[in-house]
């Protein structure tokens, strides 16, 4: 490779150089288009400050942010528990009752109802057949069955004199076999 000699030209594909008075016109556009500066004036902060000392309490629109509430803050407990003077207490402007549904029904006509209930019957006979009642169905059941119940009391029809079911593993509990043993091995001997 032979050697060349360096020249100023920067070639056909370099850059163009400008003449001198393009090169002014593009510095004064630039110059023309101010930078606009992040913050505040110098000396802003102070003067706000000594704005504030001379105006009146009534000036509210030029607030500091940075200062902050001068509500004291309770520092002991006991001061703490005094210190909510300021909360009020909200009352309720409806007051909250359970309903009571008044049927105007006689404990005859409702046991009638309860007796001709169709959801109340299928439920019954599911019961019987041994399978198990869950959520809406299990607590209308039981609702409604305590319900006869309670009329059955009320209306003097309840079978309190019901025999119980004898449960022989009770019965078996119940007797005193050492006496039987005890008899029998006299009468033996």
């Amino acid at each position: 490779m032979t050697r060349q000699k360096k020249t100023r030209n920067s070639g056909e594909n370099g850059p163009r150089f400008l003449p001198a008075a393009e090169v002014r016109k593009q510095r004064e556009r630039k110059e023309e288009s101010k930078k606009s500066g992040a913050g505040g004036k110098p000396g802003q902060r102070n003067s706000q400050l000594l704005r504030k000392a001379s105006e009146p309490s009534g000036g509210s629109s030029n607030k500091d942010p940075r200062l902050g509430s001068k509500k004291p803050v309770p520092l002991l407990p006991e001061e703490a528990e005094a210190a909510p003077q300021g909360l009020k207490t909200i009352q309720p402007k409806a007051s909250i009752a359970k309903v009571v549904v008044a049927t105007g029904l006689t404990p005859e006509q409702e046991l009638a109802q309860l007796e001709q209930d169709s959801h109340l019957q299928l439920l019954l006979e599911r019961v019987e057949r041994d399978e198990v009642l869950t959520g809406k169905d299990a607590k209308y059941f039981n609702r409604m069955t305590e319900r006869y119940e309670q009329l059955l009391q009320q209306l003097g029809l309840a079978e309190d004199a019901e025999p119980e079911l004898q449960d022989p593993l009770a019965e078996f509990e119940r007797t005193d076999w050492r006496k039987q043993l005890l008899s029998d091995d006299e009468e033996n001997g």
